[in-house]
């Protein structure tokens, strides 16, 4: 004896459409956080050694960027704010220093 199975509905409906742009755009936003976070914060939690720096040093203090340092890695490790290092270095590209660059950090 066969069991009646009805055809699933898969139509959209279109009252429903905004939901999915909205479900989608949470999507991509959280996907940008996130990725934006691991790039931020991976480098910090590598264990990565920084040079310490003095804070009374009023001069001009230059870095050479290692592989894997990031804008946010550097502000980190210098006690600086990623807006500072890009005020101070105005030449930086969007993707940030390449390695082996020297970058002023104070």
């Amino acid at each position: 004896m066969a069991i009646p199975v009805g055809r699933p509905n898969l139509e959209a409906r279109a009252e429903r459409f905004p939901l999915y742009g909205a479900r989608a755009a949470a999507f991509a936003g959280y996907a940008a956080a996130l990725v934006t976070g691991v790039a931020l914060v991976g480098p910090a939690l590598r264990g990565d050694e920084a040079t310490a720096v003095s804070p009374s040093s009023s001069e001009a203090q230059l870095v050479e960027v290692r592989r894997g340092d990031t804008l946010g890695h550097l502000a980190a490790s210098y006690g600086v704010s990623v807006a500072r290092l890009v005020a101070l270095n105005p030449d930086l590209g969007p993707l940030g220093p390449a390695p082996g660059r020297t970058v002023r950090v104070r």
